[in-house]
């Protein structure tokens, strides 16, 4: 148990959160036998789990808090950024309305040949 935390940050390191979640998973452990075993508690195993049906693979990734704030933050500031432009151009006029698209009706359809295809 003494490899779960990685050595530089004290995360728990990839490979034994997959680990820690094949048991969960395939073996058929709970998350609270989880939690027993490798000594962390049961909602962080539960929440892993749960990340992993959702995500698959991409859920192990070592992703710190601190490197997901700052593209959280550009794409918050992107999109206020293009809210705020398209309302000024709507505002002044400058925005065209989209045109009309026609619409066929069923009827109104060629006949199909797949008849003759055969």
């Amino acid at each position: 148990m003494d490899s779960v935390l990685s050595k530089s940050s004290g995360e728990i390191a990839a490979v034994k959160r997959a680990q820690i979640i094949r048991r969960v998973l395939v073996d058929g452990w709970s998350p609270a036998m989880a939690a027993a075993v490798f000594e962390l508690p049961e909602r962080r195993i539960a929440r892993w789990v749960n990340d992993y049906k959702r995500r698959g693979m991409a859920s192990l990734r070592d992703d710190g808090p601190g490197e997901r704030v700052m593209p959280r933050w550009v794409r918050a500031l992107t999109g206020a950024v293009s809210r705020c432009y398209a309302g000024l151009r709507r505002g002044f006029g400058l925005v065209e309305p989209a045109p009309c698209v026609v619409l066929r009706r069923t009827e109104d359809r060629p006949p199909d040949n797949r008849a003759d295809l055969a």
